[in-house]
């Protein structure tokens, strides 16, 4: 049982819930019907950053060891090896899903695949290079997106669209990920710049710096929602979409404040109930009905009891560890 709830612990069910909500967005505006596939598609898009999960927590021990030095515990009692089986089993599931859902989906599991090994393996280690570390982070809810809207009534059929408003909403995706993943980096700053990795943060001279840039970065994406559905004549109703300006400059704030890796750690717990809650009402949005409001509801009620249960490796008290007894299973330092 401690392994089962490392292992858990490990692939962190709280930040499962953005890709989803995003393919759902698509689905939505391909006007495709919530049915069976598209429940395959959500566990599709579960199980894709579940597997990212999963390998990070091996592949990045180095600089866990300064920033979340109870995860290392959490590795080494569910086992490394069990940790590789999860990543391997959730790539073959997701095969297996995407045959059943679409031609297009099949597609891009190939592409999902190297976004998963890719973004922190010890050859490639995207997740170090500044930019392009960034715009593979984005995938996470852009690749989905682009999977939702590409499905349609039949295994080979994608959807014909009339309108540049799908491929406008898809950018915004990705850039407002792109600042979420500078936010994302800043309490890894430490750990990060120990370990070599050159994430936006760890270029600039101080963390605090970090935090200014992630900050206004942030402010001015979801600032820059509204004036965007605006001017690419989207629905009017989206326009209400950008009230979530207020809790994501406002957590911002906070982040420009933070002083202790603990204090940062809040700001980032915080701004994923701030994209979910983005997410959930940009689904209502682009289809407002029972349904769509009902999984957002469910998406913010999974992850607040993820946090209430504790499970997730980057609770406080494991980011406040500083046992420097606890080693990195498996001996050694890896590969870089």
């Amino acid at each position: 049982m401690s392994r089962f709830n490392a292992v858990v612990k490990n692939v962190r069910p709280r930040t499962l819930l953005v890709s989803p909500l995003s393919y759902c967005v698509g689905v939505a505006v391909a006007d495709h019907r919530f049915d069976l596939v598209v429940l395959l598609g959500v566990l599709f898009h579960i199980l894709a950053p579940l597997a990212a999960n999963a390998h990070n927590a091996v592949t990045d021990l180095v600089e866990d060891g300064k920033n979340v030095p109870g995860r290392l515990k959490l590795v080494e009692t569910a086992g490394a090896r069990l940790l590789q089986r999860v990543l391997y089993a959730s790539l073959g599931i997701m095969l297996l899903l995407s045959l059943m859902i679409s031609f297009a989906q099949t597609l891009l599991w190939v592409f999902s695949v190297f976004l998963v090994l890719g973004y922190s393996s010890p050859r490639l280690r995207l997740k170090g290079r500044p930019i392009i570390g960034m715009a593979v982070f984005s995938m996470a809810v852009t690749e989905p997106y682009i999977a939702g809207s590409l499905l349609g009534d039949s295994w080979w059929e994608v959807p014909q669209y009339d309108s540049y408003q799908p491929v406008v909403l898809g950018m915004f995706l990705f850039c407002w990920y792109f600042a979420k993943g500078i936010m994302k980096n800043v309490p890894d700053y430490t750990g990060d710049k120990a370990a070599g990795l050159r994430t936006i943060p760890a270029l600039l001279p101080s963390q605090l710096a970090g935090a200014w840039v992630a900050a206004t970065a942030t402010s001015l994406v979801y600032a820059a929602f509204p004036v965007l559905v605006l001017l690419a004549d989207m629905p009017d109703r989206l326009v209400y979409v950008g009230v979530m300006v207020l809790p994501a400059v406002a957590n911002m704030t906070s982040m420009v404040r933070a002083r202790t890796p603990v204090e940062y750690n809040r700001v980032g717990q915080r701004d994923m109930y701030v994209s979910v809650v983005f997410l959930g009402l940009l689904l209502f949005g682009v289809q407002p009905s029972a349904g769509t409001a009902l999984i957002g509801l469910v998406a913010v009620a999974v992850m607040a009891g993820a946090d209430l249960s504790g499970t997730d490796s980057r609770v406080s008290h494991h980011v406040a560890q500083a046992d420097s007894a606890v080693g990195v299973p498996g001996g050694g330092e890896r590969n870089r």
